[in-house]
C-alpha cells in the first residue's frame, strides 16, 4: 500500500475512533438521566467510565501525534501532545537506523552534539546492546573521530506518520550514514517500496 494512502487511512480510522468515543461519552449520561438511575452507584460508575474514556482519547491522540519542520539545516519535530519540541542540527547527524515498521517504527538519531535538546542522551553500552545491528557503523564512526561524544534519541510516537519525517530527515541530514533497514524504510516512505 502507498504510505499517503495509508496515512489516509489512518487519519480516517482516528476519526472514526474519537467520534465513536465522544458518542459513547455524551450517550453514558443521557442514559442514566432517561432511566432515573441517580443513585450514588450508578453516577460514579458513569464517571468512571467517562473518565477511561478520555484517557483512552489522550493516549490514542498522543500515540499518533507528529508535527515537524526543516529550515536553516534546523529540524524541529514534536511527537505527542505532550511532549516538547525537539531540535536537531542537520549537518551533526551522523547515523539515522530503523527498527521494526509500519506503526511500531522507531527511528534512531545519533548526532555529535547536544544543542538545546535535553531528549538527546550519550550512547553507551546498554544503548548499543539493544541496537546491535548499529555497532559497526557507530564503531567506524567513533573511529574517525575518537574524541568526539555521541548522543542517540529514539523517536518511538507518530503512527505512519514518522514515515514523512524520516523523509524529512533523509532530505536534510545528507552528512548522515544510513543504515540498511533506514534504507528500505525511506523507499516505504517515497513510495518506492509498497509494502
Amino acid at each position: 500500500m502507498n504510505i499517503y494512502k495509508a496515512i489516509k487511512k489512518e487519519k480516517s480510522h482516528l476519526k472514526i475512533f474519537l467520534m465513536t468515543m465522544v458518542t459513547i461519552l455524551i450517550i453514558l449520561p443521557m442514559v442514566l438521566m432517561v432511566t432515573g438511575l441517580t443513585t450514588i452507584f450508578y453516577i460514579s460508575y458513569v464517571i468512571f467510565i467517562d473518565l477511561l474514556i478520555v484517557m483512552a482519547i489522550i493516549i490514542k491522540m498522543n500515540c499518533y501525534r507528529v508535527e515537524h519542520t526543516c529550515s536553516n539545516n534546523r529540524l524541529i519535530f514534536k511527537t505527542g501532545i505532550f511532549a516538547k519540541e525537539h531540535l536537531i542540527i542537520c549537518d551533526k547527524v551522523v547515523l539515522v537506523h530503523t527498527r521494526k515498521s509500519d506503526y511500531d517504527l522507531e527511528i534512531v538519531l545519533i548526532t555529535s552534539i547536544t544543542f538545546k535538546n535535553k531528549a538527546l542522551r550519550p550512547i553507551d553500552k546498554n544503548f548499543l546492546k539493544r541496537y546491535p545491528q548499529i555497532v559497526g557503523e557507530y564503531n567506524h564512526i567513533k573511529q574517525q573521530n575518537p574524541k568526539r561524544n555521541y548522543y542517540f534519541q529514539i523517536v518511538k510516537r507518530g503512527g505512519l506518520r514518522k514515515y514523512l519525517l524520516l523523509d524529512l530527515i533523509y532530505k536534510n541530514c545528507v552528512k548522515a550514514i544510513y543504515t540498511d533497514e533506514s534504507i528500505q524504510n525511506i523507499k516505504i516512505a517515497r513510495g518506492q517500496l509498497i509494502v
